[in-house]
């Protein structure tokens, strides 16, 4: 048997390649527009043919938006879309509208997933673990610490919140209801729980400083 030529050889490569061409797998993404889980999202790449042509992508409708989640749904992470925001789309192996359609990674069946701009805010950080909005963020650094900084506030609603250990409070503390303690309680290093004590005593009820 004789051995291929290379003018056979070389056909059979451009086959491959010209099958190839027509793989979608992933490329980087631009959100259009978002609403409701489904984004329209322009593509950033162009498809390279063997003979040197180029086609841009067509804008993608209704691409369903990916977010991280655990435990079946009921726990995960999500932010905000916005126009502009770069996602990494992925085109599916089958066809994900349940039908029988014999189709791989068509463009139809995208989903997507938000990889963020190259600049975002935190992108310097790569010592803490961080969640961030605008100048807001919750890190956790390795050496086991958690740092919360709220520009806005924070506000907490739970039916009973604990706390184990020494709590430092730098600022004015508000109250709205009841106060209730066990064990001493101190102002200014003195005493003024249930057990403190006063000097002097008048009839009119005042009495001297804390002992």
């Amino acid at each position: 048997m004789s051995e291929p030529t290379a003018d056979f050889l070389a056909s059979i490569k451009a086959l491959i390649r010209s099958e190839l061409v027509t793989i979608n797998t992933s490329v980087e993404g631009e959100v259009v527009d978002y609403a409701n889980g489904l984004a329209t999202i322009r593509p950033l790449a162009t498809k390279r043919f063997p003979d040197g042509d180029t086609l841009a992508f067509p804008l993608l409708y209704n691409v369903p938006m990916r977010w991280p989640s655990f435990n079946g749904g009921k726990c995960g992470i999500k932010g905000p879309i916005r126009a502009g925001d770069r996602v990494l789309i992925v085109f599916a192996q089958q066809a994900t509208d349940g039908t029988d359609d014999e189709r791989s990674f068509d463009i139809s069946d995208a989903y997507a997933v938000p990889c963020g701009n190259i600049i975002a805010g935190q992108s310097s950080n790569n010592d803490d673990m961080v969640m961030w909005f605008g100048s807001a963020y919750i890190k956790l650094t390795a050496d086991g610490k958690m740092e919360i900084n709220a520009p806005g506030g924070t506000k907490t609603i739970a039916p009973s919140n604990e706390l184990t250990g020494t709590a430092t409070i730098k600022g004015i503390t508000k109250m709205d209801g009841g106060f209730e303690s066990s064990g001493t309680a101190k102002n200014n290093g003195k005493d003024i729980g249930s057990g403190h004590t006063h000097t002097g005593g008048t009839i009119s009820g005042k009495t001297g400083p804390v002992v």
